[in-house]
């Protein structure tokens, strides 16, 4: 693979192939990802430097499962991936983002905790979804009139909190009231969630930022993060 890649290189008159870049977010070497993604945006273009991103970032997500990145790599490897987008034009960017449907996420009213949030909006984005974040400490009405306004059919909630959670049925419940619950998935991640969250009407629950963002591929997969 990576000869091919190198071939590809040479032809394109670039120091640097989309392997070494993809090897530069995986080592979490923030100098080295801008500087070969400086050069890549030219030779390649934005669209195979995305693509390298994503591939980069499944195997953060892989390592982070099995062990051997914790959460402090896996929230390095999102700032490596943020310098390195700071030089790649936003117009571009937000051509591609969208592309597999739309993701509204939110901590929930009462908790102002992001982290988690911010991961899995990072690692959505490079998955080519359109993210519509709405910060922290966000009512119901709020996040369930963000969603119709803006078409998503996924709403990501978050919560740290325990005496937070009861804030995902009063979401469950407003998605309901307005005949959108057939339409759009809940799911919800954070410190304070478990199995037990499916009581309160959402339609799954996340261990991980990774499990997170792989339910919302499948969804993706299977149609339902697409406005019908």
């Amino acid at each position: 693979m990576k000869s091919a890649v190198a071939s590809l290189s040479n032809e394109k008159g670039t120091n640097f192939t989309l392997s070494d870049f993809e090897e530069s977010i995986i080592g979490l070497d923030t100098e080295k990802a801008t500087i070969i993604c400086k050069e890549l945006k030219a030779s390649f273009g934005v669209e195979k430097v995305f693509d390298a991103i994503e591939r980069a970032l499944d195997i953060v997500g892989q390592k982070y499962e099995n062990g051997e990145y914790f959460l402090s790599e896996l929230i390095m490897a999102g700032e490596v991936v943020k310098e390195a987008l700071k030089l790649v034009d936003t117009t571009n960017f937000a051509d591609r983002s969208g592309k597999t449907g739309t993701v509204v996420l939110a901590t929930v009213k009462g908790d102002i905790h992001d982290i988690g949030k911010n991961i899995v909006a990072m690692l959505l984005r490079s998955s080519s979804f359109g993210i519509i974040d709405l910060g922290t400490d966000v009512s119901a009405e709020d996040i369930v009139d963000s969603a119709k306004e803006r078409g998503a059919r996924i709403l990501g909630l978050s919560a740290l909190l325990t005496t937070s959670v009861p804030e995902f049925g009063k979401v469950a419940n407003r998605l309901r009231s307005q005949g959108l619950k057939e339409h759009a998935k809940i799911i919800v991640g954070g410190a304070a969630v478990s199995e037990k969250m499916m009581e309160y009407g959402v339609d799954a629950w996340a261990k991980t930022a990774v499990d997170g963002v792989r339910t919302c591929r499948d969804w993706a997969t299977r149609g339902v993060a697409n406005e019908s």
